[in-house]
């Protein structure tokens, strides 16, 4: 089994490569990267109002940088240009993100040039996790628009001697029956929703079992029991990735050991707190993922709560990584009258790792 090739990128990042990284050395590094990611924060105007007043030392403890407010999606969507610390001639990417409902405002996040470099970077470590060099990568996922997630796997991926080819986004197993049949792909990368349907239609799954060797799931949370029935269905071994597009796209990605998710711990700080509270919580325990981000960014987010529900697992994992992973997503939290709440929990949460 090999080590999760995020190991190495932490590594480099915290200015150790070549030695694996250790939960004490990324702890420092870390210190260090929240104070600096609290400065740049600081020159967006919804931050200075936050942080402005903020010791120039702050914070001397992870403690201490877990006292400050959280960032709400409903923050973003009130005033997002308010989350720029650059000018807007230094945004190269600007995405909007529907919200729920029909009447709600749009979120939009934007991303400088630097920004979407980081997250090749990142897609590149990524996705080398299954992806080999010769292979053929089938993408499923929207590539039409420059510096979309397919156009970004399609740009990294020959870094990688490997080459990606866009197929039919809308789940149509004709479609993929047929880009599968043309292209031969070793490896497919696509939301679950777009293989609903293929899982059910004999012709796309033939096709798939003929060509397909691994297969990446992202954008959504993974249907538990998804893997056995791809494993089944498509003969390919699946993995997971979970990010969101306030992170860059990119958060983690699953190794050979499908135990969590390993985290791009040096571009994002990753938290998890309780659903009702908003204290920090330890390893193992259910709760909130909220996280910051630590490299300079055209928008920068501060201890954003993301409302999905997820534990820490501590390390080591079966892989040989000495960090943490963040566990499966279990749902989304709803808050309402009552108290927050999970909603579409996956089925059998409680028995995941």
């Amino acid at each position: 089994m090999r080590l999760s090739p995020v190991d190495a990128m932490v590594a480099a990042g915290i200015g150790a490569p070549g030695a694996p990284p250790t939960p004490e050395a990324l702890s420092r590094w870390q210190l260090a990267a929240l104070a600096r990611a609290v400065r740049h924060a600081a020159k967006a105007p919804f931050y200075r109002e936050r942080l402005g007043a903020l010791p120039a030392d702050f914070p001397r403890s992870l403690a201490a940088f877990k006292t400050l407010p959280f960032t709400t999606p409903a923050d973003l969507t009130e005033a997002h240009a308010r989350f720029l610390a650059v000018s807007q001639d230094d945004v190269a990417r600007m995405v909007t993100l529907s919200t729920s409902g029909t009447t709600g405002a749009p979120k939009r996040v934007a991303f400088t040039e630097a920004d979407v470099e980081d997250t090749r970077r990142f897609f590149h470590v990524g996705i080398s996790t299954l992806v080999e060099p010769g292979d053929t990568v089938l993408i499923l996922m929207p590539g039409v628009r420059p510096d979309s997630i397919g156009d970004l796997l399609c740009q990294i991926l020959p870094r990688l001697s490997a080459r990606g080819v866009l197929g039919d986004p809308t789940g149509n197993p004709e479609a993929l029956r047929a880009a599968l049949v043309a292209h031969k792909p070793e490896v497919l990368v696509a939301a679950p929703s777009q293989l609903r349907q293929a899982l059910a239609d004999d012709a796309a799954c033939d096709a798939a079992r003929a060509t397909l060797r691994r297969a990446l799931l992202s954008a959504e949370a993974l249907p538990q029991g998804w893997k056995e029935l791809l494993a089944q269905r498509f003969g390919a071994t699946v993995f997971d990735h979970y990010g969101a597009t306030e992170t860059g796209y990119g958060g983690g990605v699953e190794c050979e050991a499908f135990c969590g998710y390993h985290l791009r711990e040096t571009d994002i700080f990753f938290e998890i707190v309780d659903m009702a509270t908003g204290a920090p919580l330890p390893d193992g325990e259910v709760g909130e993922v909220a996280f910051t981000t630590l490299t300079p960014r055209g928008m920068p987010f501060v201890r954003y709560r993301t409302g999905d529900a997820a534990r820490m697992l501590p390390g080591p994992c079966p892989c040989g990584s000495r960090l943490r992973r963040l566990g499966p997503i279990l749902g989304r939290i709803e808050r309402g009258e009552d108290g927050p709440r999970l909603v579409n929990p996956a089925k059998g949460a409680a028995n995941r790792p």
